[in-house]
């Protein structure tokens, strides 16, 4: 009974560790504001074809293997927040729209972690129309939690795919000095395939995500929708 109690103690102990080193060190971070006026409206979601529902089928596609249905539902509920109101998704969910951002706790070349103090509102402030917006913060949340990656070049690529759950696990070779970012997923491709998982790239970007094979022309259908076009290598 008493190695159970310290077990469950030191359980406790090293989750509250993880949970500790997730937050943000504000005694570490400066804030400034990158746009100079915020927008005050909102942006319009109606007559876009875009819903809960759909934002709910591409979440549980990528991530019902990894996350519960509970877990699952918190995702959707942020990104549609984020979606309906980014004003108010930064201020309710500020630690965490904090960590979305891929360069969060990286310092700059003076020794500073500099970050916009709105970073969803600001990137809607900057954004030029809604469905550029809706797709730029759902790419960083479904990053965030390791259900699409992103890569400007193919060091960065590989990077981003080795936390993107469905392959978190597997070990990828170093790319060569002639690859680029689509040029290592295609190679990546022919690895995942004989693993019963597909790659699709977002046509025009470097963006990407991993999927089950039968899952994938799902995907591509419901991401459409938000004119948001993968293809598959």
């Amino acid at each position: 009974m008493k190695k159970l109690l310290l077990l469950f103690i030191l359980y406790l102990f090293s989750f509250a560790i993880v949970s500790a080193q997730e937050q943000p060190d504000y005694t570490q971070i400066k804030f400034r504001q990158k746009v100079k006026e915020y927008k005050k409206s909102a942006p319009k979601i109606d007559g876009l074809g875009i819903d809960k529902e759909l934002i709910g089928d591409i979440v549980k596609l990528l991530g019902k293997s990894f996350y519960n249905e509970q877990e699952r539902d918190e995702i959707v509920e942020r990104i549609w927040l984020s979606f309906t109101d980014p004003k108010k998704f930064d201020m309710v969910f500020r630690d965490y729209a904090i960590r979305t951002l891929p360069d969060w706790n990286k310092k700059n070349f003076r020794g500073e972690i500099v970050l916009e103090p709105n970073p969803y509102l600001s990137d809607w402030t900057k954004s030029y129309d809604e469905l550029t917006y809706f797709k730029s913060a759902m790419h960083r949340i479904l990053m965030y939690h390791g259900l699409m990656g992103y890569g400007e070049d193919a060091k960065n690529t590989k990077k981003s795919l080795q936390k993107i759950k469905y392959i978190s696990k597997y070990q990828f070779p170093n790319p060569t000095s002639s690859d680029y970012t689509n040029s290592y997923l295609n190679k990546m491709a022919y690895a995942v395939n004989k693993k019963g998982l597909s790659v699709l790239i977002s046509n025009g970007n470097y963006e990407f995500l991993i999927c089950e094979k039968d899952k994938k022309d799902q995907l591509v259908s419901l991401f459409s929708k938000m004119n948001w076009e993968f293809v598959k290598p």
